[in-house]
C-alpha cells in the first residue's frame, strides 16, 4: 500500500448540466494540475481539492493521457488529436496517429485506458485484465505484451517517465509501473484506495484519486508496512560465544520491500532470565526490505529460552 500523505477535506463536484461521475483524470505539465473530465464538463482539480471548471464536452472525444505529461483526445473516427498547450482543448489540426486509425476493439474508454507516445510511435492499451499491449503507432502492429497480473482493466494508464506508465485500477486501487520501449516488464508493485479516478503526478512522483466521496487523495510511492516477518537466524542454529546474524523482512500489501523504516529489537524473558544480548536495538532496512542485527549467546554456559520481539513503529 502506498502512503498517503493528503486526503482533501474540499470535494471536487462534478458540474454541468446534469448529474454525472468524473471518468477520466490526467496530470497535465503545464498546468501543474489535474484535467478532470466527465460527461457535462471538463475542469482542472488541484492537489487540495480546488476545482475550476472551464469547458463543456463536445465532439465525442476521449480523452487519453499523452507522453510528457499532457491531454489527448480520441475521436471515433479512430484518430487521436493532440490539445493545445494553454487550455487542453482538442486541437484538430494535430492527429498523432495518421497512419493507423485506431480500431473499435482498442480503442480508449471511460471503463478501459489507453495511453499514447506520439515521440516513440506507441501506443499502449489492455489486452486483457492480466496483459498490456503495446503497438505501433504508425502500423497497429502489435510489438508486445506486458504480463502485470492485476486481475483488473487498466482504467487509467499515465505517462510517468520516459519509457514507463503507471497503469491503475479503480476497484483494486492496484498500481504497475510498468516498462513499455524496452524490457517491457513490471518495475514496481503497489496499491491505493479504492477511488473514482486517478492520475500520476510525474513532477514530484504521486499518485493522486478522486474517491467516490470527490475527494482528492494523495498518494507517495513509498511503500506502508503490512507486514514485518519473524527474525531468522543464518545459519538456523544459534552457538554461544559468537555472533548469530539475524534478520526480519519488511513488506508492503504487495509483498513489495518497505526499504528505510526503523526496526526495533528487543530480548524478551520466557521466565529464566535474558540469555545473550543483541549487537544493537534498532537498525533501518535496506533496499530490499531486510533488517539485519546479531545475536551473541551467552559466554557462561547458560542454557534456556528467550524470545526475540521485532516491531515498527508507523507514524
Amino acid at each position: 500500500m502506498y502512503e498517503k500523505t493528503f486526503e482533501s477535506t474540499k470535494q471536487a463536484v462534478p458540474g454541468g448540466a446534469g448529474s454525472s461521475n468524473w471518468t477520466q483524470m490526467i496530470y497535465v505539465t503545464p498546468w501543474d494540475a489535474f484535467f478532470c473530465a466527465c460527461l457535462w464538463e471538463w475542469a482542472r482539480v488541484f492537489r487540495d481539492g480546488t476545482k475550476a471548471g472551464y469547458a463543456t464536452p463536445s465532439g465525442g472525444y476521449t480523452p487519453l493521457p499523452r507522453v510528457g505529461g499532457y491531454t489527448s483526445f480520441y475521436n471515433g473516427n479512430g484518430y487521436v488529436y493532440g490539445a493545445y498547450e494553454i487550455d487542453q482543448l482538442p486541437n484538430p489540426n494535430e492527429v498523432l496517429n495518421p497512419s493507423w486509425a485506431i480500431p473499435y476493439g482498442l480503442a480508449p474508454s471511460s471503463i478501459v485506458g489507453g495511453f499514447i507516445d506520439d515521440l516513440n510511435q506507441r501506443y499502449v492499451r489492455p489486452q486483457n485484465a492480466n496483459v498490456l499491449g503495446v503497438y505501433d503507432l504508425k502500423t497497429g502492429a502489435l510489438l508486445g505484451s506486458i504480463t502485470h497480473n492485476a486481475g483488473e482493466y487498466f482504467k487509467t494508464i499515465a505517462w510517468v517517465q520516459e519509457g514507463q506508465v503507471a497503469g491503475i485500477c479503480t476497484d483494486s486501487g492496484k498500481v504497475k509501473i510498468m516498462e513499455y520501449l524496452s524490457g517491457l516488464k513490471v518495475m514496481e508493485s503497489g496499491r491505493v484506495e479504492p477511488h473514482r479516478v486517478a492520475a500520476y503526478d510525474n513532477a514530484f512522483d504521486l499518485v493522486a484519486t478522486i474517491g467516490v466521496d470527490n475527494k482528492t487523495r494523495i498518494y507517495c510511492r513509498e511503500a506502508w508496512p503490512y507486514a514485518l516477518s519473524n527474525p531468522v537466524f543464518e545459519p538456523a542454529q544459534v552457538y554461544g560465544l559468537k555472533a548469530n546474524t539475524v534478520k526480519v523482512r519488511l513488506t508492503g500489501q504487495e509483498g513489495e520491500p518497505c526499504p528505510g523504516w526503523w526496526v526495533h529489537w528487543e530480548l524478551v524473558d520466557m521466565g529464566g532470565g535474558v540469555i545473550g544480548e543483541l549487537d544493537k536495538y534498532v537498525s533501518k532496512t535496506d533496499k530490499d526490505g531486510w533488517a539485519w542485527n546479531l545475536y551473541f549467546g551467552p559466554d557462561d554456559n547458560a542454557v534456556g529460552q528467550c524470545r526475540l520481539r521485532t516491531w515498527v513503529v508507523l507514524n
